[in-house]
């Protein structure tokens, strides 16, 4: 009887050891598959624009990493948050400029914080900044 319960004990040590090594074998695996996205901020300002009657936002970004960059969400911290259908995406080794309509009033001469909301989850505080117009 001894042997029995010696050899059960020996059996489901070596399955838990298999099961380790696989999982770690998979996450070791998918760690090296990973490619993210290193979105760099290069210039951010605001500007309100008499024609349109609206204050627009403009930003100079360039994705840096190995990934595509989707951007879903700009958010005007506490005042506003644009989200979009067709996320903006900028392709790897890509500097773009993105002219964003802001649907609320801002004041001259007051800094904001804008942040960048990405569908890898990753969300880029770019920096406080004048406005200028």
């Amino acid at each position: 009887m001894e042997r029995f319960f010696a050899l059960i004990i020996l059996l489901g040590v070596a399955i838990t050891m298999t099961t380790i090594g696989i999982v770690w074998i998979k996450t070791t695996i998918e760690s090296m598959r990973w490619k993210p996205e290193i979105l760099k901020i290069r210039d951010a300002t605001m500007y309100y624009n008499q024609t349109s009657n609206s204050w627009f936002l403009n930003l100079t970004v360039e994705n840096i990493g190995e990934g595509v960059a989707e951007i879903y969400k700009i958010e005007v911290h506490g005042i506003e948050q644009l989200a979009f259908n067709q996320p903006l995406t900028v392709e790897p080794g890509e500097c773009k400029t993105l002219n964003i309509q802001l649907s609320r009033e801002y004041t001259h001469g007051t800094k904001y914080t804008i942040r960048l909301y990405l569908r890898s989850g990753t969300i880029y505080p770019v920096m406080e900044y004048v406005i200028q117009v």
